[in-house]
């Protein structure tokens, strides 16, 4: 008799040993799982929504997220107004869904479309824009886009602008693609 209950106690705790061990594995996989999770991917989840964001110098990017892909976001502000912003380039979004499932994988082994390759296209549709980094704004038209650099026909200075505009005022102005934390174009 006393051996039936002894076996069962020991019975008991191996359970209750065995269940917490479950429950620490479940956690540790679940925290690995969330610890994956790229920003990018939960922006891919919001295309279509409403998005507040701010970029690493504070410029306030809001409006409808229509793309989120490779290395940029794309957003409308409204009123024919698109914004490019860097994935590096931005410091606060919200509100965020969760994750979107994985995209498939692209053909030619890049992930989308970078920032460079986005401002090569409006470089050759003669677009003006707006380029926002931390030094300031360079207002133009895009005229060639390098590896490492964007050259841009400065075209004035924006009254509208809240930022002091880059010298020169007028003329050919080189910017890193690396400084730019967004591109606003109609």
């Amino acid at each position: 008799m006393e051996w039936d209950a002894l076996l069962a106690d020991l019975e008991s705790r191996f359970d209750a040993e065995r269940r917490a061990e479950l429950a620490a594995a479940g956690a540790d996989l679940a925290e690995a799982e969330l610890a994956g999770i790229r920003i990018l991917d939960r922006l891919r989840n919001a295309v279509g929504a409403e998005l507040h964001m701010r970029t690493l110098s504070g410029f306030a990017v809001d409006g409808r997220l229509l793309r989120a892909d490779g290395e940029i976001v794309v957003i409308d502000e409204g009123e024919g107004l698109r914004t490019l912003v860097p994935v590096r380039a931005i410091a606060v979004v919200s509100p965020l869904p969760g994750p979107a499932p994985a995209p498939d994988p692209p053909r030619g082994g890049a992930g989308g479309p970078g920032l460079a390759a986005a401002l090569r296209t409006l470089a050759r549709q003669g677009a003006r824009a707006r380029l926002l980094l931390a030094a300031g704004e360079v207002v133009g038209r895009l005229s060639r886009v390098g590896a490492d650099h964007v050259d841009v026909l400065v075209d004035g200075v924006d009254p509208a602008s809240r930022l002091e505009p880059v010298r020169p005022r007028r003329g050919r102005t080189s910017v890193l693609l690396a400084a730019v934390e967004a591109v606003r174009s109609r």
